[in-house]
């Protein structure tokens, strides 16, 4: 894990307007999506207070068109994006994170040495650009294990499924737009760590609900696969983290 009392203060990010007027486009994305559409409304809020009706209806291929959703996507993959972005950014040059960078950033984007190689926006663009697709992936995942289910299944429904359980990361939209503005200190980096844990154990808890209703197995067993898969990446994070 993070060496979070060990991390030295840092200044606010430079480029902080263009990161602002980033976060407010995809506000205002969303915002459009939410009045324009009232039936996209009634999904946003149906998607957070009953997930399981909400998913039995993507099952029965009841609702959703496949625009939306992948509007939805964009603004997710951004707001992961930001947050990931600024703080990699923020404590790119700090000693004790170097390390942990280095297992998991390829060399064109940061070495020990140099630090983040790349500027804030293009930075801003490869995490975006990468949380989308690995959306994309774990909809293609979703739609490879259909092939041994019974039951006839497309990419459309393990698509919405993907985007439709991630909808919490809309919430890490209001801490973009504070966190550029923050200093790169230990009590940021807990707080950050606390938030997208909480928000992406949700999303995952969503996602494997999500999952089970679309394949029609039963919760626990769920519960177990994911808890088991959870349990395996942390391991091998680990172990990269080690050696």
């Amino acid at each position: 894990m993070f060496s979070i009392a060990e991390v030295t203060t840092g200044h606010p990010q430079d480029g902080y307007l263009g990161v602002l007027l980033y976060t407010f486009g995809l506000l205002l994305l969303l915002f459009l999506l939410m009045n324009l559409d009232r039936r996209f409304r009634e999904y946003m809020g149906r998607s957070l207070v009953r997930p399981f009706n909400f998913f039995a209806d993507i099952r029965d291929r009841r609702l959703i068109p496949n625009a939306q959703t992948t509007l939805l996507a964009l603004v997710l993959a951004g707001a992961f994006g930001i947050a990931i972005a600024t703080l990699m950014r923020g404590f790119g040059n700090d000693p004790n994170a170097s390390h942990y960078f280095s297992a998991f950033l390829p060399r064109a984007v940061f070495t020990p040495k140099a630090g983040i190689s790349i500027d804030y926006a293009a930075l801003l663009f490869w995490s975006t650009a990468a949380t989308f697709i690995a959306i994309e992936l774990l909809a293609l995942t979703l739609r490879f294990c259909a092939i041994f289910i019974r039951g006839r299944y497309y990419f459309a429904d393990t698509f919405n499924i993907s985007v439709w359980s991630l909808t919490p990361l809309t919430f890490l939209l209001a801490y973009d737009l504070i966190l550029p503005r923050m200093d790169m200190s230990s009590s940021t980096a807990l707080l950050s760590l606390v938030i997208l844990g909480v928000i992406v154990l949700w999303s995952y808890a969503r996602f494997l609900k999500g999952t089970g209703v679309l394949f029609d197995v039963y919760p626990t067993k769920m519960y177990g696969y994911g808890a088991a898969l959870l349990a395996i990446l942390i391991v091998l994070a680990m172990v990269i983290l080690q050696n």
